[in-house]
């Protein structure tokens, strides 16, 4: 599935990952492929990406996240 990581100033993530976990706001979840479709706002905390080549983590500030057609969009308000 595809994940799209996006700061306000700049695209953090563009890729194809397996799995990705995510803080949100009612307690941590993980997205696989063929995940039903949603939008949660997020917490601070870690976004985990699982893919081919390995697991990469990005820090938070807060978001939200919306799952759709095997696509993960990420707005964060920051990284930390």
């Amino acid at each position: 599935m595809k994940l799209l990581l996006l700061s306000p100033t700049k695209v953090v993530f563009d890729g194809e990952v397996e799995s990705v976990t995510i803080p949100g706001t009612q307690g941590s979840f993980t997205v696989w492929e063929n995940h039903a479709a949603l939008i949660s706002t997020i917490e601070r905390g870690l976004v985990s990406c699982r893919g081919v080549d390995g697991e990469i983590s990005f820090e938070v500030d807060g978001g939200f996240v919306e799952v759709r057609n095997n696509e993960v969009s990420i707005c964060v308000e920051k990284l930390l």
